[in-house]
């Protein structure tokens, strides 16, 4: 379990968090972790637009993924109350 996204990114061995990946999508990560799961990015496309994305980490770290559409949310608001929505249906 995830309290926060500096956990997530010592225990994910991946590119995800190498600089120049971070760098090529503009992107920013919250610290949060809601339900021990599910964190928040932000990315700016080609558009200028920063639009929010829902990740979810596996258990160990090792795969992160997608919740819904890339980008799918408009504002960090939004993207927040999913992360908290999803945690919430997790067992407990």
């Amino acid at each position: 379990m995830f309290f926060n996204t500096n956990q997530v990114k010592r225990a994910h061995s991946g590119h995800w968090f190498e600089p120049k990946t971070m760098r090529f999508f503009k992107s920013r990560v919250l610290l949060r972790v809601y339900g021990g799961r599910y964190f928040v990015t932000s990315e700016k496309g080609p558009n200028g637009v920063r639009a929010y994305s829902v990740r979810e980490v596996t258990e160990d770290g090792s795969d992160i993924s997608t919740v819904g559409e890339f980008q799918g949310w408009p504002t960090e608001a939004t993207a927040k109350a999913e992360a908290t929505r999803l945690a919430s249906l997790l067992p407990v």
